[in-house]
């Protein structure tokens, strides 16, 4: 069974789930594959941070879908609903399900946002109809829900590996040493779209990193278990040639000795901090650099499955 920390009811009839983001310390993506999904090697891990989902049954027959952000397209594209209707697909069952999004990811972040909401569905109508699904079978109904989404089932610190499914837990010893690390999310006012981003990156002239590369810096990871060798992500210098004001940033912070890095296919960036000043200072560099409005939250590494 998976973990159910996490659900507990609410008001009455319905049922809570967080759906944690997510930030990738390494992304390196390999090439495309013959079912047209790209190879990569991914080390991702949950944050104490996310969105929040209801659900309930309803008496109709369709689902319903509510969210406190405008902007969040909620129609049969939404991985909500989508998860809704493979579930009943898989499961036979024809109940209908009330949506309720409490949305603190930016859409378009790669942050892993519209992921971790279509699974933490998938887990709540499971915990609802008492169907029990395991995790191998939950974690295969997400993977038809998106690459990243296996990821979610347990959000347990990970490296991904084929196109996100094959999924191997970090060893215990390194996930001790970073679980718990402090950091700061911030993000421009603009999404980036998954498919351009992994168009954008075929089409620069080495696009693509030897599987051998992404080896040897997990070893040295697995090593010493710190983060001064493991941040990469292959998106980043395509996705800089189009947004420079991504680019410039980062080099900023860097040029000050602050760890950052883009998280997945962007827009959303992360930098490590050991203290308030720190954090206070890397704030000021990215109101100075995108404007005194930009996204952006304290939060850190989860500790434990989500």
């Amino acid at each position: 069974m998976f973990n159910v920390r996490n659900l507990k009811q609410s008001k009455e009839g319905w049922l809570n789930l967080a759906a944690p983001a997510k930030v990738n310390l390494m992304l390196s993506v390999h090439g495309r594959r013959e079912d047209g999904f790209h190879e990569l090697t991914s080390v991702i891990m949950a944050l104490d941070f996310g969105d929040e989902l209801e659900l309930r049954l309803n008496r109709e027959t369709t689902d319903t879908l509510v969210c406190d952000n405008s902007a969040l397209p909620l129609g049969a594209s939404n991985l909500v609903l989508q998860a809704a209707r493979h579930f009943r697909e898989a499961t036979g069952r024809t109940e209908s399900f009330d949506f309720s999004l409490k949305k603190r990811t930016p859409v378009g972040a790669g942050l892993g946002g519209g992921s971790s909401d279509g699974v933490a569905a998938l887990k709540g109508m499971d915990r609802l109809l008492g169907t029990n699904f395991g995790g191998h079978q939950l974690r295969e109904l997400a993977a038809s829900l998106g690459s990243d989404c296996p990821f979610f089932v347990d959000a347990a610190p990970a490296v991904m590996t084929g196109r996100g499914e094959s999924i191997e837990p970090l060893p215990n010893t390194v996930t001790d040493k970073i679980s718990g690390q402090r950091l700061v999310l911030f993000r421009p006012d603009f999404g980036i779209n998954t498919a351009w981003a992994y168009g954008k990156l075929a089409a620069m002239p080495e696009p693509y990193e030897p599987k051998a590369m992404a080896a040897a810096r997990l070893s040295v990871f697995y090593g010493n278990g710190g983060l001064d060798e493991l941040l990469f992500n292959s998106f980043e210098q395509a996705i800089g040639q189009k947004f420079l004001a991504i680019r410039c940033l980062l080099e900023i912070l860097r040029s000050k000795g602050y760890r950052c890095l883009m998280s997945g296919s962007g827009s959303a960036c992360f930098a490590i901090v050991d203290g308030d000043d720190e954090a206070a200072d890397i704030k000021a560099t990215c109101q100075e650099s995108w404007g005194p409005n930009i996204f952006w939250v304290e939060t850190s590494l989860a500790e434990r499955s989500i």
